[in-house]
């Protein structure tokens, strides 16, 4: 059996999933989750194709996905900073994993020096080209050419729960993050409503998901790589029926899927597109780098 990447505990233990052949590997001390064993890189390129995300190339959708992203970036800013006292005005901030830019045009608007670093070569076009400037870098965090303890914040949304090794991964955070810079997380929860209401049929269980969180064992892990003063927040997005039914169809939950799609068939396009805010299946985390 697997040792516990977070606490080091031993044994864990291995309880069946709806992936296939991946088992769930759980600490019984912190109560950190992966899959077992972890899926190729061979399997993973399988999956993250240019149809990945959930617009599927139609211009109209695109159009009301990207709004919504803008949406969810500004309920994320509002957690990150108090915008009527304008504290962001010259303070650098990287996103990893910033897709389509969302986030980074957000932060850019209230005064912050943006950075991206996206694996995507057409995300990494389509974001510089929308901030204006070459702001985004192709790469890893491990092989970014960042200079150290050069950002007083970095952020990443929905990306931990996909990297190899979270501990490096955040180590490689802590690095770039001047001293009292924070890191602003978004994942998947295991504390969510939807994990406890849908168990081991729970959406966020995927194969590029290759681990999973709740604030017991994130809290562990970002003490371990040199962060303190942790604090969750809700984590709040601005979704749409239509959205989430695309989601729901995608990675199906048995009863669940049919029901929402059935659904959105009787639904009318002007109310499956109305944005509305909700406390989705992740947790948000924002700590600070831990002076040495």
């Amino acid at each position: 059996m697997q040792k516990c990447i977070i606490c080091e505990f031993e044994p864990a233990l291995d309880e069946p999933s709806k992936l296939d052949h991946f088992n769930v590997g759980i600490c019984q001390n912190c109560g950190f989750r992966w899959l077992t064993p972890q899926p190729t890189e061979e399997e993973l390129a399988k999956i993250y194709t240019t149809e990945y995300f959930l617009d599927e190339g139609q211009a109209e959708i695109t159009e009301l996905v990207n709004k919504l992203k803008r949406a969810t970036a500004n309920l994320y800013l509002s957690q990150l900073v108090h915008r009527d006292s304008a504290p962001a005005s010259g303070l650098s901030l990287l996103d990893i994993g910033c897709g389509m830019g969302d986030f980074l045009l957000e932060a850019q608007s209230i005064g912050f020096n943006v950075s991206g670093l996206e694996v995507t070569d057409h995300l990494v076009e389509f974001a510089n080209r929308r901030l204006g400037f070459s702001s985004v870098q192709k790469g890893f965090i491990e092989t970014s050419n960042f200079q150290k303890e050069s950002f007083d914040v970095v952020a990443f949304f929905d990306v931990i729960e996909h990297v190899r090794n979270p501990v490096d991964f955040l180590t490689h955070v802590s690095s770039l993050l001047k001293q009292n810079g924070r890191v602003y997380i978004v994942t998947p929860s295991l504390d969510s409503w939807s994990a406890k209401l849908l168990g081991k049929n729970w959406m966020e269980y995927k194969v590029e998901h290759l681990f999973y969180f709740s604030k017991r064992s994130m809290t562990l892990l970002l003490e371990k790589t040199g962060f303190h003063k942790i604090r969750f927040h809700p984590n709040y997005k601005s979704l749409n029926f239509d959205y989430v039914n695309r989601h729901f169809v995608r990675f199906p939950v048995p009863g669940l899927s049919p029901l929402l799609d059935f659904s959105r068939k009787l639904i009318p396009d002007q109310l499956a597109y109305r944005p509305v805010k909700i406390v989705a299946s992740g947790m948000a985390v924002i700590a600070e780098k831990r002076e040495f």
